[in-house]
């Protein structure tokens, strides 16, 4: 693993807080939200008991203005199925902030559901959560439910009871694994979305997308480094949801593939060795204009 000297800082502060939440002390205030351009904020946190029991864990949180900025999705090498670095997907979209999106084959294949300019690209039978991009009066509205989406009839059978002509209109869209919150219920189960078995009791780098009613946030939580994040469970996930606001929340492609660029620059700690995983798909900030 390889630390930045800010990851040195926020690794020393992580002990720290882990000690004193071990000693009983309160945990520390959550960070100030640091500003990285007009419309984008950065909150980074790593409160040991976000996690039950508590340990290690760190989150990087952008909070954007959706009047501000616009979300979309970026497909490796524009083509598929390809696969790159979030950092290249987001450089050649000029791309504010980048974080993973999509699951995906071992040649870049997605494997659930993805749209993009309003070309539906892949669909899915199984009802996984999603989360859809539809642009109206001047800003970005986030669509979520589980779907199924027939691509070859170009069919969205929403099971959630969001409009299905929503879907029809939104420009992006992409599936994860883990609807989260869904207008400010938390979900407890996830039979329907036929998710493999302890995806959701396992600790794992996590990126989740949700949004709190004024604002989208893009989050990333490190795992599977032992001496820095541990990573979340779907519940550990929710807790996080909740303390940022969120009214809607999904989980999104997780583990080695989880990334978070903010202006070129890699600022989580991805967990693979060989260091940021080559994706199919991200979900990019772009100035509005």
């Amino acid at each position: 693993m390889r630390l930045h000297p800010f990851g040195l800082i926020a690794l020393v502060s992580t002990l720290t807080a882990f000690g004193a939440g071990q000693a009983g002390v309160a945990p520390a205030a959550p960070p100030a939200l640091e500003r990285i351009a007009d419309g984008i904020e950065l909150q980074r946190l790593n409160d040991p008991s976000l996690l039950t029991p508590a340990g290690p864990v760190a989150v990087q949180a952008l909070k954007l203005d959706p009047h501000k900025v616009k979300l979309e999705i970026g497909v490796a090498a524009d083509r598929l199925p390809a696969r790159e670095t979030v950092a290249e997907i987001a450089a050649r979209r000029a791309a504010l902030a980048a974080i993973n999106a999509g699951f995906f084959l071992a040649d870049g294949k997605p494997a659930g559901l993805l749209k993009v300019r309003g070309q539906l690209i892949a669909g899915t039978r199984r009802a996984r959560g999603a989360v859809g991009f539809l642009e109206r009066r001047g800003r970005t509205l986030l669509l979520f439910d589980r779907m199924i989406v027939e691509r070859d009839r170009r069919v969205y059978r929403p099971a959630l009871g969001s409009p299905a002509k929503d879907w029809v209109r939104a420009g992006h869209a992409v599936g994860g694994a883990g609807l989260l919150l869904l207008d400010g219920r938390e979900l407890a189960e996830w039979a329907d979305e036929k998710i493999a078995a302890g995806f959701d009791t396992t600790r794992h780098p996590r990126t989740m997308i949700g949004e709190d009613g004024t604002s989208v946030w893009l989050v990333t939580i490190d795992g599977r480094q032992p001496a820095w994040s541990l990573g979340m469970t779907f519940q550990e996930l929710q807790a996080l949801a909740r303390r940022l606001g969120l009214r809607s929340a999904l989980n999104l492609d997780g583990g080695g593939s989880t990334t978070m660029v903010i202006r070129g620059a890699v600022v989580n700690h991805p967990s693979d060795e060989t260091g940021p995983r080559k994706v199919s798909d991200a979900i990019v900030v772009l100035p509005r204009r």
